[in-house]
């Protein structure tokens, strides 16, 4: 019995590997608490992008080496800091920006927690160097391990450095997880970029391993800070959005047409006071507003900025601050959605001024249709073997007229063309000139009186080695003595204008140091000899220009290889006006 009882008698307590509750330590809690602050270099930049603008820079500089694990640097004019608060800046939960909680409900600074600067210096080696204005002399602090090893006088104009050294050295398990280098810089430029979106008044300047990356003007208009951003192409093409009100909270901006467009929704900018964030639900208006005018899987570029009363926001939601609560979000989303689509209505529908629609270069047998044309196989009227010149269906194009008196307008069973008609006739004068030359048949025009040139000396020996090339191209030019020549000849021009006032730049342009300067000498004939933009041409003239094109062997493009033929094919057409 006494087994048995043992059995169902207390018995000695199980041991276990649970560890008893405790307050952790200073160094390890701070540890975790820069993990939800600081995650990778770009968390680093942003929070001290957030402490110089509320300081009141002007004009930033930010450098990176390494991804940034092996250097940032975020160098401002801003207010800088007195000597006495230095220290308490690397205090946890110590800030300028408010004091009470009714400042966190009128919040007007992107900083508040007080939590960026101790965060990075617990997870990297970190230097300030800051004077505040009625200070002679700056301050230096350099931290290891998130205190405060050297204390130094240093001199400094107004404003503040902070340099953070070795990224996560002191975290291996946070390193190891960042192993592109090239990719955190490129996430490091996002936010920069941002940050000049949103405040186009700053100048920003990025620098990655000592190559300058961008620069913002500080232009103070949205659109010159989109311009530093995506170009000045993309600027001109961007419409703006009127000041649209609901209650105190007013909303304005730019947006991209329909022809510009993203793959990604990374392009959708939203400042609400100040602060580059996302707010769910206007950038879904902003989207669902464009939606039945974009193909499927495109998105806009769009900056729009939202004053609201501070006390209608919350800010205090994501751990970076990347998003916030609006009091009346469905309101304002509502507004902007109208907003929007009344811009777009008003604006007709037109490809961007960098897409390429032009023929290119090396497209000189043109698109499959005229391929089909070309071959016989839509006319039947080729035989075996036959093929027509690569411009043969310039031939068959109907001439409707002229656009700007520079461009001429034709249409083809296949859509329709614009055809520059100085460049057309540029090719046609350049290809008879290079006719005329292997055949040694060029025409000749005689001055009434000789031109005196003065060329350089090097130009004066490529000239006395060439006498006899440059007299069978028609320029029979003697040496007088010194650096001047005798001009009697020249070729006769083409063209509608004559080619004497542009005598002294055709010699110097059969002068240069190139095997090709007999094409290039042609080339500046045909150019100076053809029919020039905003000059009208009768119906008669253009049929010519553009029959006489179609006879060339490069009729897409110029002698110099600039496109002189846009297509607007019928399925473009269909596409852009939904057929």
């Amino acid at each position: 019995m006494e087994p048995e009882a043992e059995a169902v008698g207390t018995s000695a307590p199980r041991r276990s590997n649970r560890r008893p509750i405790a307050i952790l330590a200073p160094e390890v809690a701070e540890r975790i608490a820069a993990g939800e602050v600081i995650d990778r270099p770009a968390a680093v930049v942003r929070e001290l992008l957030d402490n110089a603008l509320d300081a009141g820079a002007t004009t930033i500089v930010i450098e990176l080496r390494g991804g940034g694990l092996e250097l940032i640097r975020v160098s401002d004019d801003g207010e800088g800091i007195p000597p006495e608060e230095v220290a308490l800046a690397f205090q946890h939960h110590a800030t300028s920006k408010i004091t009470t909680l009714d400042d966190l409900r009128a919040l007007r600074t992107l900083g508040f927690r007080g939590e960026a600067l101790p965060s990075i210096a617990a997870v990297a080696d970190v230097e300030l160097l800051t004077r505040a204005a009625g200070y002679e002399i700056g301050t230096l602090v350099i931290l290891r391990g998130g205190r405060i090893a050297q204390r130094l006088a240093q001199a400094r104009q107004c404003g503040t450095t902070v340099s953070v050294r070795h990224l996560f050295r002191s975290v291996p398990a946070r390193l190891k997880l960042i192993t592109d280098r090239r990719r955190e810089s490129l996430l490091v430029g996002q936010v920069v970029r941002r940050y000049a979106l949103a405040r186009p008044s700053v100048r920003f300047s990025l620098l990655l391993d000592g190559r300058l990356s961008f620069q913002s003007r500080g232009s103070g208009r949205i659109e010159g800070a989109v311009a530093d951003v995506y170009g000045p192409a993309v600027a001109e093409g961007l419409l703006p959005i009127p000041v649209v009100t609901v209650g105190r909270a007013a909303i304005y901006g730019v947006v991209s047409g329909r022809a510009v467009t993203r793959p990604t929704r990374d392009h959708l900018m939203l400042v609400v006071n100040g602060r580059p964030v996302a707010v769910r639900g206007l950038l879904a208006a902003l989207e669902e507003a464009y939606r039945p005018r974009l193909p499927r899987g495109r998105h806009p570029i769009a900056v729009l900025v939202l004053n609201v009363p501070p006390a209608e926001i919350d800010p205090n939601v994501h751990p970076a601050k990347a998003e916030i609560r609006l009091a009346r979000e469905a309101e304002i989303a509502a507004a902007l959605a109208a907003a929007v689509r009344a811009v777009l209505d008003q604006v007709p529908l037109h490809p961007s001024d960098d897409a390429r629609l032009a023929l290119e270069p090396t497209q000189y047998r043109l698109p499959l249709s005229f391929h089909r044309v070309a071959e016989g196989r839509e006319t039947g009227c080729l035989g075996p073997g036959e093929a027509e010149k690569p411009g043969a269906f310039l031939q068959r194009l109907r001439i409707l007229g002229q656009v700007h008196a520079s461009l001429i307008l034709a249409e083809s069973d296949d859509g329709l063309l614009l055809i520059d008609q100085h460049r057309a006739h540029e090719r046609i004068i350049a290809e008879r000139l290079r006719r005329d030359r292997d055949r040694g048949e060029q025409q000749v025009q005689t001055l009434l009186e000789p031109v005196v040139l003065e060329l350089k000396p090097h130009q004066g020996v490529l000239l006395d080695q060439r006498r006899s090339e440059l007299e069978a191209l028609g320029l029979d030019c003697q040496r007088l003595g010194g650096r001047y020549f005798l001009l009697r000849t020249v070729p006769a021009a083409p063209g509608p204008a004559s080619l004497l006032p542009h005598l002294q730049a055709l010699l110097e342009e059969a002068l240069v140091a190139e095997e090709d300067w007999k094409d290039r000498l042609e080339a500046a004939i045909a150019c100076r000899a053809a029919v020039r933009r905003g000059q009208r041409l009768e119906m008669g003239q253009m049929e010519t220009l553009v029959r006489d094109l179609g006879e060339t062997s490069a009729p897409a493009v110029c002698p110099h290889g600039s496109p002189l033929i846009l297509r607007l094919s019928r399925g473009f057409l269909s596409r852009q006006f939904g057929w």
